[in-house]
């Protein structure tokens, strides 16, 4: 098959879009059809490694799924090939190798064809890469005029994806021009006000168009009349199951719940369950499960009828028995049951379904997530040779990523009495940056050197952080920081000006977001190791709050967790759009929490997003930024 071959520096023509050199096997692939891609990283991030990642964020329909490609090395190129599954709209590319990866501003992405022409959805999930789930994925520069453009074309060209996105078009141009926006949505809502039998969709569009342009108390109304015409709709079941969700008092919380359960026709005699009934029998399992109610957590459970979703709730209750070292027997059984189910799970998937491959990757996935919570609930209840075997089976399917599992499997080959086995695996992780608190304890237990302890750490220790500093120093940004000055909860103002010759670490969070909060020990780690050092300041930017009495909200978090000691600053709403805030705007952050580790002369160095570590790996990773941004404020004086 003749292969396409484009060596532009940027093409963004017809659905394809990439830097660099990047040849595919078809300029219009097709679902269920073989397509190769080849990668040619000379002269980008990439260009000296001798092993390059690439996972393709396929996009079908409306859902996602992640594909590995395995890549090739033939010369100087990367080759390799994969098949997208029936409906596949747009693949969007992202090319790494270790922590370096390829963030081209114009980013890798195709979509996909049938009969030579675009399929319906694929200009939505287009427009979508432009809206910021590029950059979230790709590094891919936001361009939100580009994907009103081809949202537009999509929605005119494809009647049957009209309505769907129509809600969406009116959000994306409400961000460039309100006016505009709310002209076109309410010329919609009247024509759609026109239909005399609305159906439950025709509701839900009026709805979403409202909301597409703030006008929330019109929203609210049409809710109203939504649920008041489908009673047992989706809408009715979001809005009683949110609510639900928000219930702390477990009485009130079960009577809300048999409400749904006899509203909706779930406890009716024939009912198979599935569905939206299995969401609602989760969510009582957790709650009857954190009550330790055990009886009425097991007669929930039993109405999932999922497989992965029961056993998802069963891990959900037995990691946190595990957790806390309480009901452990009892959580035991549940857990093997969990990776029963999984195992039947995998039995049903035929080689022929779609995307066979891919489900069952994930239920791998699950299987050795939940493996990891049985082996620890078998080492608490004594069986440490059972346990270190089903650990074993969490660790390879992780490849030894997970700092977590990886710590675990170390503490359970000392307590099999596989002395030589921890050592070996102990200072591995270390060595790889992974060490912590037990890792290091459980060294100590086995180590046999003739030296001191401490200084046979403190080398390991010391390979890991040079490795840090290498990895760190090819991802080193250079542009000039945002100036900012805000408030604190002291009522002081705080500016980047006043920071100037410090290294200062700017955290963007909120009080909502489960990420920020479960990064906040580990960066009260960090606070506490620099607190006497003059040339380091941290400060913790709260935005994206939207509470009417957010200050307050704030102040009784902190107030509520004294052991943080942050100095935390609040972004101020913006003038004109009171849906954006100043300060994380002028950064470019699209999700939180992000850091960015400025250096003396006030350059940014280092932006990191998200969080899913340990708390020893936060303070190893802003030892090896702090270190850097040091070095190169001194070098740029």
């Amino acid at each position: 098959m003749k292969k396409i071959l484009f060596t532009l520096t940027l093409i963004g023509i017809g659905g394809i879009c990439f830097a660099q050199k990047v040849s595919f096997s078809n300029p219009q692939p097709e679902a269920n059809k073989p397509l190769e891609i080849t990668y040619d990283p000379s002269g980008g991030k990439l260009a000296a490694q001798s092993e390059i990642n690439l996972k393709a964020y396929t996009f079908i329909n409306l859902k996602q799924e992640i594909v590995d490609i395995p890549l090739k090395k033939e010369g100087n190129l990367f080759k390799g090939t994969f098949t997208p599954a029936d409906s596949t709209a747009l693949a969007l590319l992202t090319f790494s190798s270790g922590a370096l990866r390829d963030d081209n501003p114009n980013g890798y992405y195709t979509i996909f064809y049938k009969g030579g022409k675009p399929v319906p959805y694929a200009s939505y999930w287009e427009a979508m890469v432009y809206n910021g789930m590029g950059k979230s994925y790709a590094g891919i520069d936001i361009n939100r005029e580009k994907a009103t453009a081809i949202l537009e074309k999509g929605i005119t060209n494809y009647a049957e994806i009209k309505d769907k996105f129509y809600p969406q078009y009116i959000s994306l141009i409400y961000a460039q021009d309100k006016d505009k926006a709310t002209s076109f949505g309410l010329a919609d809502v009247k024509r759609r006000n026109q239909i005399a039998k609305k159906s439950e969709t025709d509701w839900s569009l009026i709805q979403s168009i409202y909301n597409s342009l703030r006008m929330k108390e019109q929203a609210d109304s049409v809710g109203k009349l939504l649920i008041a015409a489908y009673p047992k709709g989706n809408y009715a079941f979001n809005q009683a199951y949110t609510a639900l969700y928000r219930e702390q008092d477990l009485a009130k919380k079960e009577a809300a719940f048999k409400k749904i359960e006899t509203d909706f026709g779930y406890n009716a005699p024939g009912f198979k369950g599935g569905g939206n009934a299995d969401n609602l029998y989760f969510m009582m399992s957790e709650a009857y499960g954190g009550a330790n109610e055990q009886a009425k957590f097991k007669a929930t459970l039993d109405k999932i009828a999922d497989k992965q979703t029961k056993a998802q709730a069963i891990n959900s209750y037995a990691w946190g028995a595990a957790e806390k070292n309480e009901n452990v027997a009892f959580a035991l059984d549940l857990s093997k049951q969990s990776l029963d189910l999984i195992q039947q799970a995998k039995a049903e998937i035929k080689p022929t379904d779609n995307n066979a491959a891919q489900r069952m990757k994930g239920l791998d996935q699950n299987y050795a997530m939940f493996a990891d919570t049985y082996a620890l609930l078998l080492s608490l209840s004594g069986k440490h040779e059972e346990a270190l075997k089903y650990q074993e089976i969490a660790v390879k399917n992780n490849n030894y990523s997970s700092a977590d599992m990886n710590e675990r499997y170390v503490s359970m080959l000392v307590k099999a009495g596989k002395a030589d086995q921890a050592l070996e695996f102990g200072e591995r992780f270390v060595k790889e940056g992974h060490g912590s608190d037990q890792i290091k304890k459980d060294l100590k237990a086995v180590y046999k050197g003739a030296g001191e302890f401490d200084e046979y750490y403190a080398k390991l220790e010391g390979i890991a952080f040079q490795k840090e500093l290498e990895k760190y120093r090819a991802e080193m940004l250079d542009r000039v920081a945002p100036a900012f000055s805000l408030k604190n909860l002291e009522g002081q103002t705080v500016s980047l000006a006043s920071l100037k010759g410090k290294v200062v670490i700017v955290d963007y969070w909120a009080t909502w977001c489960g990420p920020c909060i479960a990064s906040f020990p580990g960066m009260q780690k960090a606070v506490e190791k620099y607190k006497n050092d003059p040339n380091v300041a941290f400060v913790f930017i709260n935005t994206w709050q939207n509470e009417a009495n957010r200050e307050e909200v704030v102040r009784n978090y902190i107030t509520a967790n004294p052991q943080y000691t942050f100095n935390v600053l609040l972004d101020t709403k913006n003038a004109t759009d009171p849906t954006k805030y100043d300060v994380i705007e002028s950064y470019g952050v699209e999700g939180i929490p992000t850091k960015f580790i400025l250096d003396g002369n006030g350059k940014i160095r280092f932006k990191k997003v998200g969080f899913g570590g340990s708390a020893e790996g936060t303070v190893r990773e802003l030892d090896a930024l702090i270190s850097l941004a040091k070095e190169a404020g001194l070098n740029t004086k």
